[in-house]
């Protein structure tokens, strides 16, 4: 290899390195076993089959979150307590075990030939159909509107 050639993957692999500290540094990689033990619960018991790819646990505004990746390419964000805070498969979509029981009861009355493939909750549930028709929940699972 030619020293000009050597310079200029040093130069590249730097500079991915000092890109990839800058956009992360509120993110830091941790093991499966340093999650919540609610949200250690709820992996076990709605994705048994899945392998936990990654988990990230995200630091922003004084708070943080976790952001774990699933082998089937599921991607779910837990609030600092272990609960879900979203829930996204964009290919097979979002498990019917997790989506409160009003909310998939509407969707199948409604949109049977949907499915979910996000869903989030706040003070409300938003609800994202393979679609692309967005829909929003109250707290109880009661259907608001269709989110335009």
């Amino acid at each position: 290899m030619t020293m000009r050639k050597l310079m200029t993957l040093v130069a590249i692999a730097t500079a991915a390195l000092l890109g990839l500290q800058s956009c992360e540094k509120n993110d830091e990689l941790i093991g499966e076993n340093k999650l919540p033990s609610a949200a250690q619960t709820f992996l076990q018991e709605n994705f048994p089959s899945e392998a936990v790819s990654s988990v990230v646990k995200d630091y922003d505004d004084g708070t943080h979150t976790y952001k774990v990746s699933l082998s089937d390419g599921t991607f779910i964000e837990f609030k600092k307590n272990g609960e879900w805070k979203e829930i996204e498969n964009r290919t097979t979509g979002v498990p019917e075990s997790v989506i409160p029981t009003k909310i998939l009861e509407y969707i199948k009355a409604n949109y049977p030939d949907n499915f979910v493939i996000d869903i989030e909750r706040d003070r409300q549930y938003d609800v994202e159909l393979n679609s692309g028709l967005d829909l929003d929940f109250n707290s109880k699972g009661e259907f608001l509107r269709i989110d335009i």
